[in-house]
């Protein structure tokens, strides 16, 4: 998938783009509209293996997302709200935040960009560029980092690699 800013036209400039705040209705295009329809295509084997995970931002918990997520993924929804409730405030136990945004902010920012098209386009080539190795190496550390939670009783522990 490639990567998605949530952006709308601006009134007053003539078809530019504006940034905008993600919210519950926002959120809900972007799954239904873009993340789920790919999901979609995938084999049912795939379909039936995914489970999806995310944090209990307001927008995560918009009733109608939600529903669009208990339709398609069923029970395998770990989120707040769901049955599998994840931790908040738990970036340890999140690929995407213990390794994937690091990464990508330090390659992005390590090209400088100079306005918000370099910086998409420095987030999309550098996106392009991550490899399914990379990925899978982020996500196979996480029973470790699992292990080391509970050696805590759920407190903080030590950065890991």
């Amino acid at each position: 998938m490639e990567p998605f800013f949530f952006e709308e036209p601006d009134g007053n400039s003539g078809g530019a783009l504006r940034t905008v705040t993600v919210n519950g209705q926002r959120y809900e295009r972007l799954l239904s509209d873009h993340v789920l329809p790919v999901l979609q295509s995938k084999p049912e084997e795939v379909k039936t293996a995914l489970i999806f995970q995310q944090d209990g931002a307001p927008p995560h918990i918009f009733r109608p997302v939600k529903d669009l997520l208990r339709n398609f993924f069923g029970s395998r929804v770990i989120s707040r709200h769901f049955p599998d409730e994840w931790p908040p405030r738990s970036p340890g136990l999140n690929p995407l935040d213990f390794w994937l945004w690091g990464y990508l902010g330090s390659r992005v920012f390590q090209r400088a960009p100079k306005s918000i098209q370099e910086l998409r386009k420095a987030i999309r080539d550098e996106i392009s560029v991550i490899t399914p190795e990379q990925l899978s190496d982020a996500v196979d550390s996480f029973h470790g980092r699992v292990l080391a939670v509970i050696e805590n009783n759920g407190g903080h522990f030590e950065q890991m690699r």
